[in-house]
């Protein structure tokens, strides 16, 4: 009996956080996710250097697209300057990837807004 109240609960919550969704209908752009990302990666490159990963093992992060590559850049110049520079960063690694997040909106021209609008 016990087994089977337990079944139902776990189901119960599975179902439960899974039709939770967020209300917030903003769309984001390809310059939104390409900050998010980048300040994703340099948060884990700091998460990385203080546990004694070597820099090179991230630099895969910051080989740019065919495209690119075909034009002569096969890195990214930001991506390779946000993995290196983490490893110097002293500071928390979400300060880091705020500090990446809104470096990168600014060369973006994005417009930063609060989340509240």
């Amino acid at each position: 009996m016990k087994k089977t109240i337990n079944t139902l609960t776990g189901l119960v919550l599975m179902l439960l956080a899974g039709s939770s969704q967020a209300y917030d209908n903003h769309v984001t752009g390809m310059a939104e996710n390409s900050c998010y990302g980048q300040a994703m990666v340099g948060m884990d490159s700091v998460i990385n250097s203080r546990l004694g990963v070597p820099a090179e093992h991230a630099l895969g992060l910051s080989l740019n697209s065919s495209m690119h590559v075909a034009m002569g850049d096969e890195y990214s110049t930001s991506m390779l300057n946000t993995i290196l520079a983490a490893y110097l960063w002293d500071d928390t690694p979400h300060s880091y990837a705020i500090k990446v997040f809104y470096a990168c909106a600014a060369r973006s021209n994005m417009p930063l807004q609060s989340a509240s609008n």
